[in-house]
């Protein structure tokens, strides 16, 4: 069978760049049952790293066409690199049928192919929400489901930190579902068992293993992700510098160690626990009610069908009614029960649709609140949102 312009270029660059990567990362790979495996398969994977796929590539025999989400094709480099690899781009938490008829194109081909099914890099160390349309897929596709760890990825690069650590990345390789399973097996059961099967938890490995991660200014901008302080629970009051962060509120004080451990805090030692408690209060937040100032954010609007496109800088207030922004030109106030496919891409965007037209704002986090905070509340008001349509049209409202 004749090579594509993606596997003759995988073929030439998997010796060097895997070289790099085991350097980078000092990788090395627990199982991989992905050397054997000769016909089409999905790859699957807790994703904590921007080098995932390839890390992925690497441990595969034949080139894994992975979904990209669209946020990668906005410059003309990244498009012309990711279509050298044939990766497959895709709108983040929207219906893209494009994108599935493509993947199912690769699988007719004999193709392997690969997607992060929780949508985006992880946060805080633990496997995040999975896309439940992920089991709808697999079940589409009838192919055997393999999922990969990067035990150690997690800690080497923080997605809400901006200097990366050196410590050790083990890759463990592992058959998830066999063809016979996803065939006899309906969708709702192969969602719980991909929540079961790709759990993980870097904490729960790092406690294990003790591995340390030595980096420079190991704390700063742990306020992407963690934005309720544990001692006076005020929100949004943490600010970081160097290896260390305090409350402006308290001042209480704590440091982020090589370990990945927070020192100084009496009910919380990692990311991990504080992110969960920190999440559990957001209806108490969304119930008292809040608002939130940032001034000099940036705003892109896309129009999704002409690819029209508008950049401003703008002050912006969240509260629980709107997302509200003004420049001295323009301003508009989109309410929070217009908003859909809402989605955080690399550390400091936000993006959500209105209708057809694309919103994204670009946050600062020396200058405005928390990216985290933002994507939790608005995530939760909608969320409410749904169930309350949902509740009014059960009743016959």
């Amino acid at each position: 069978m004749r090579l594509t312009h993606g596997e003759v270029l995988y073929y030439v660059l998997k010796p060097p760049v895997s070289w790099y990567l085991r350097r980078l990362f000092n990788i090395s790979v627990e199982a991989n049952p992905l050397r054997e495996v000769r016909e089409p398969y999905l790859l699957l994977g807790h994703h904590v790293t921007n080098l995932d796929p390839v890390i992925g590539n690497m441990c595969a025999n034949r080139l894994v066409r992975f979904i990209a989400g669209d946020a990668n094709q906005d410059s003309l480099i990244k498009r012309f690199l990711l279509a050298l690899v044939e990766s497959i781009p895709f709108a983040k938490n929207r219906s893209d049928a494009k994108s599935i008829r493509r993947l199912v194109r690769h699988v007719q081909a004999g193709r392997p192919v690969g997607l992060y099914p929780e949508g985006g890099r992880n946060w805080d160390g633990a496997t995040d929400r999975l896309v439940p349309a992920t089991a709808k897929l697999i079940k589409l596709l009838r192919i055997p489901v393999y999922g990969i760890f990067y035990k150690g990825g997690y800690l080497s690069r923080p997605r809400w930190a901006d200097f990366p650590r050196r410590g050790k990345m083990v890759v463990e390789i592992k058959q998830l579902f066999s063809r016979e399973a996803v065939r006899e097996k309906s969708a709702e059961e192969i969602y719980a068992g991909l929540v079961d099967k790709l759990a993980y938890n870097e904490y729960a490995w790092q406690a294990r293993v003790r591995i340390p991660f030595p980096g420079k200014n190991l704390a700063e901008h742990i306020e992407r992700l963690l934005y309720l302080c544990p001692h006076c629970q005020a929100e949004d009051s943490l600010v970081s510098q160097g290896d260390k962060f305090h409350c402006t509120r308290c001042k209480s004080e704590y440091i982020y160690n090589e370990y990945g451990d927070i020192l100084g805090c009496r009910d919380f030692a990692d990311t991990v626990t504080w992110n969960q408690w920190q999440r559990g209060h957001l209806p108490r937040i969304v119930a008292e009610g809040f608002s939130f100032a940032n001034r000099g954010v940036a705003l892109e609007k896309k129009d999704i069908v002409s690819g029209a496109r508008e950049r401003r800088t703008v002050d912006m207030t969240f509260t629980p009614d709107a997302v509200v922004w003004a420049d001295k030109d323009a301003g508009e106030s989109i309410a929070v029960d217009r908003i859909a496919s809402l989605s955080l891409t690399f550390e400091d965007m936000a993006e959500f649709y209105v209708g057809k037209t694309k919103y994204r704002f670009t946050f600062n986090p020396r200058r405005h609140m928390s990216i985290k905070l933002f994507f939790d509340l608005l995530q939760a008001l909608t969320e409410r949102n749904r169930g309350n349509q949902a509740a009014e049209t059960e009743a016959g409202f």
